[in-house]
């Protein structure tokens, strides 16, 4: 993919509202990493909760909110979209976005270690129609444990980062991040309780709908 030809995919069919750029400026002042989706993984969250007609999404890894307006955008009526993230500078950042993006009604923002908090939900009995996990990557194999466990028949879960800037194929390099994608990539397409693909969307998204 060359950049002139994802330019010319994201004028055409995910060009940026005014409300993102002013998102994505306010991140990079408040010195918060500028490790969001790309406007194609965006619109294709948006489309698939669309597609889906998922009621109930939950996020892990909310950073400022980016991917959060665009899966709540695309919920069912009276949906709601739970997001967790670790700090809370990145939780206040996402609030303000929500009420800018009109999506404050259908979002909730949680600040806290994700595994605390998706363990709280299953024992609330809680379930999901989507997933979206896009955190720390050594968290991966637990997040999607637990997610598996948050899940009914036909949820779908989604693994953000699972090609690692084309990293996972070279056999010399090794870090506990890259190391951790590469074990959810062996580990993934075995598991009997999905149906999964690798997409080459982004930074790769694993989709994976739970049998």
């Amino acid at each position: 993919m060359t950049e002139e030809l994802y330019a010319y995919i994201e004028d055409l069919y995910a060009p940026q509202e005014k409300i993102f750029k002013d998102l994505f400026e306010e991140t990079e002042r408040l010195g918060i990493p500028m490790i969001q989706i790309s406007p194609d993984q965006g619109k294709f969250l948006y489309m698939l909760a669309r597609m889906l007609g998922a009621k109930y999404a939950l996020e892990i890894g909310t950073l400022t909110g980016y991917s959060a307006i665009h899966i709540a955008k695309g919920l069912a009526q009276g949906g709601m979209l739970t997001t967790v993230d670790i700090e809370r500078k990145h939780s206040e950042v996402a609030e303000k976005y929500f009420e800018k993006a009109g999506v404050a009604d259908r979002t909730t923002a949680v600040t806290s270690g994700a595994i605390d908090f998706m363990n709280a939900l299953a024992v609330e009995g809680r379930k999901f129609d989507l997933v979206f996990i896009d955190a720390d990557k050594t968290g991966y194999k637990a997040y999607y444990e637990l997610a598996l466990t948050l899940s009914h028949s036909g949820t779908v879960i989604i693994l953000d980062n699972m090609l690692k800037g084309g990293r996972v194929t070279d056999t010399s390099e090794s870090d506990p991040d890259l190391d951790a994608i590469r074990e959810m990539n062996e580990f993934i397409p075995n598991d009997g309780r999905v149906e999964s693909l690798l997409m080459t969307i982004g930074d790769g998204f694993t989709l994976c709908r739970v049998i």
